[in-house]
């Protein structure tokens, strides 16, 4: 196993570039051979008319003229005319590398890359090659370049790699049975490694990278299903004995509402999974306002009714607090005794609510992280609901599940997942989705102005508050500051006083205690507040029907999934409403991201073009989301992949002789080492 084999056993590796590559995470032969170039540079030495505008070059050229430094702020600017392809004329200037000036003598033929401006005929140069060193055609057109450090470099990394795969070529093991490699005409691992680092054609490049995406992909949903297939045959949950008149109290408590068929069938797949003697562990999506807040309550009301207790963490105290008030007003009139219990909850409250909770006289218990400290006891926990599940680590959430004996699992989540994460990180999971709004609540009208047309923006808000509505105003940032161009809701909130002169306005931001942010949100709802400047601490769990518009400052330092949550707390009741972006996209990814909020308020579609251009790693945050870092794979380029690594993944288990066939020896003993380690993809 190349993973034992320290880089140390390499030809040349000694101490300084031991060190050198532990810095990069790099401490065995194993990581050594998947540490892949970032980027191939083609170094080919192209004609300049090959080019155009703004491109970046790689040319030849000769020395017309003596160079010229100067200097600028401190920063040395050097300048010397050439002839590019020894025929046309034009400058090369070198930022900041004052010390070429004595090699660069006229006449002497050099390689030069950088960007090429056709307006000023000058060539900005990033990097100088003298002599006559030169890369063979077909090595030249893909150059790898490897992610480095001071102490070493990309061309030393490259080096040792290929010494890597040279000495230790007959134990790399291949883990991809010659069955599945030959379905999908997938190399074999030494030629994908190869091509990796050191491909020939783009082709080459192309079928290596399939393969070794195919493999990561496969090796972690076969321990993803490992695990599912485990988890199905085991009865290592409780039957709960739900009485089966839950649902129509249930919809009783709801005062007329009427609940959508996605709510009516998520609460009969959850009531089916609580008389099951499988464990549930259950993932609830939604679109913003979709309702699944009634539908995790339903599920505590039916733990309640059998006689268990019940958690539901929230990541901010702002939505716990929410959850505490809408519990209160459904789940209390039918016996459920509730209690919030967060970070700002007071010693004297906190050690009354602990003692109700140890004795079982509270129900359902609400809040934050302060539910996983440990003097945190249930008498009998059946049910752990995790809100916006995905802020919270793997861990974290196992440790409140913890808290109760074979306890059942419900996420939420008000982010929608794309397919293609969802098999990556919820292939364990049941999945319930909620795609309809419901009834009565009309789409939001989202428009997209620009920062000069912010008077317009402001008149839209005013005519609103004219009809007896409410207003929500964002900003980025709590207060100015001096490293970014961006208005506070400190300095908007001045704004803001003068603008919507006649209204009531109030500023919430998360520097403030629990107990103003409570009063706040408290005068909101009641409507004694018209407008709300707030920073993000909105953008979740808010719910203030009368709210119909909303003012976004600097939309364009938000990201897709922020600007759909944020968007969703208006439009929540029977009022036509708007979403107002305000802001200069600075490139064509916030372009595309303001342009995608104004032609769809599909949180699903919105989703797809979030994790199109952000990436699976951004999207959700991987250490916050327990998303695999995959090495090669990518989960937004590569869904095909995926789906078709997960497919064969669930045949292979399903077929028993798998345990007992020698082909698959690797493979078993792959992921008995991944139960020790956890999943390692």
């Amino acid at each position: 196993m190349l993973e034992k084999v320290p880089v140390t056993h390499v030809a040349g590796i000694g101490p300084a570039k031991t060190k050198a590559l532990a810095e990069l995470g790099i401490h065995d032969v194993a990581a050594l051979l998947t540490h892949f170039p970032y980027r191939y540079d083609d170094l080919r030495i192209r004609p300049l008319l090959s080019y155009a505008d703004g491109d970046r070059v790689r040319v030849q050229v000769t020395i017309n003229g003596s160079p010229k430094l100067r200097w600028q702020n401190g920063k040395s600017i050097l300048q010397a005319p050439v002839l590019v392809d020894f025929q046309t004329p034009a400058y090369a200037m070198w930022f900041n590398q004052h010390y070429l000036q004595k090699r660069l003598r006229e006449g002497e033929v050099v390689i030069l890359q950088g960007k090429w401006s056709e307006r000023y005929r000058r060539i900005a140069v990033s990097h100088t090659e003298f002599g006559n060193q030169r890369l063979r055609s077909e090595e030249a057109a893909m150059y790898p370049v490897y992610r480095s450090s001071k102490q070493i470099s990309s061309p030393q990394i490259a080096a040792f790699i290929q010494q890597a795969l040279a000495q230790f070529q007959d134990q790399i093991v291949d883990l991809l049975p010659l069955e599945l490699r030959q379905r999908y005409k997938l190399v074999n691992r030494y030629e994908a490694l190869l091509a990796m680092h050191r491909p020939r054609t783009r082709e080459e490049l192309r079928q290596a990278h399939r393969r070794l995406a195919f493999e990561e992909f496969f090796l972690f949903q076969l321990q993803l299903q490992r695990y599912r297939v485990q988890a199905k045959l085991q009865s290592d949950g409780v039957v709960r004995h739900v009485p089966s008149d839950v649902f129509e109290k249930f919809a009783d408590a709801l005062e007329g509402f009427t609940l959508t068929d996605g709510q009516y069938d998520a609460m009969q797949e959850i009531y089916h999974d609580l008389h099951s003697p499988r464990a549930m562990t259950r993932l609830l999506q939604g679109d913003v306002g979709s309702g699944k807040t009634w539908v995790a309550f339903f599920a505590a009301y039916a733990m309640v009714r059998a006689g268990w207790q019940v958690a539901m963490m929230a990541p901010t105290e702002i939505l716990a607090e929410q959850h505490l008030l809408e519990a209160r007003k459904r789940l209390e009139p039918l016996g459920v005794r509730v209690a919030l219990l967060t970070g700002s909850t007071g010693i004297r409250e906190r050690r009354e609510i602990l003692a109700l909770l140890a004795a079982h006289q509270v129900d359902l218990l609400l809040g934050t992280h302060a539910l996983l400290t440990e003097d945190v006891e249930f008498a009998r926990l059946g049910l752990v609901i995790t809100d916006e599940q995905h802020r919270f680590g793997v861990a974290q959430r196992g440790t409140l599940q913890e808290k109760g004996e074979r306890t059942d699992i419900l996420y939420l989540s008000a982010t929608p997942i794309p397919r293609t994460l969802a098999l990556a990180i919820y292939g364990d999971l049941d999945v319930s989705v909620i795609r309809e709004r419901p009834k009565g609540r009309q789409p939001v009208r989202t428009y997209w102005l620009r920062s000069s047309e912010e008077d317009k923006a402001v008149r839209m808000v005013r005519r609103e508050l004219a009809k007896g509505r409410q207003a929500y105003i964002v900003a980025p940032l709590v207060e100015d500051s001096e490293k970014l161009e961006a208005t506070s809701a400190v300095s908007l909130y001045e704004q803001m006083q003068s603008h919507l002169a006649g209204y009531r306005v109030s500023m919430l931001h998360g520097r403030q205690s629990a107990k103003e942010k409570d009063a706040i949100m408290r005068s909101f709802i009641a409507g004694e507040i018209q407008a709300l400047v707030s920073t993000t601490v909105i953008e979740v769990g808010i719910d203030v029907p009368n709210a119909t518009i909303m003012l976004i400052y600097h939309a364009q330092r938000f990201g897709l999934a922020q600007l759909h949550q944020l968007r969703g707390r208006v439009g929540r009741g029977a009022n036509a409403s708007f979403c107002i972006l305000l802001g200069d996209p600075p490139g064509d990814v916030a372009k595309q991201r303001l342009e995608t909020m104004v032609g769809t308020d599909d949180g699903f579609l919105i989703a797809e073009k979030d994790l199109e251009l952000r990436g699976p790693g951004e999207f959700l945050g991987v250490r916050q989301s327990g998303l695999p870092e995959f090495t090669v794979g990518d989960l937004a380029r590569d869904l095909n992949i995926m789906q078709v690594a997960r497919d064969e993944a669930e045949k292979l288990l399903q077929e028993n002789e798998f345990w007992l066939l020698p082909v698959y020896e690797g493979l078993r003993k792959h992921l008995f080492e991944a139960d020790s380690a956890g999943l390692k993809y």
